[in-house]
């Protein structure tokens, strides 16, 4: 499944849903459950996985530092 634009196998999703708030967890399993493609994220949730991924588990190194260059993006922006 594509989250945040970087392509993350179903067991690294898992483990990555383990570790963030109920709410956006809830998210991830649904997604899975219902075999998405794609997993569009708010400022919110990127900010709250990018938070959940300082020391990211690995197979996700990718995810957090997409996020992060995103996160760069959008203040150079002033967004």
């Amino acid at each position: 499944m594509l989250v945040g634009g970087v392509s993350i196998d179903e067991r690294r999703l898992r483990e990555l849903a383990r570790i963030l708030q109920p709410t956006l967890a809830k998210r991830i399993d649904t997604a899975l459950l219902y075999r998405a493609g794609v997993l569009g994220l708010t400022v919110d949730e990127r900010k709250a996985i990018l938070k959940a991924l300082e020391s990211p588990p690995p197979g996700l190194e990718a995810l957090r530092d997409v996020l992060l260059d995103e996160l760069e993006w959008r203040r150079v922006e002033g967004l």
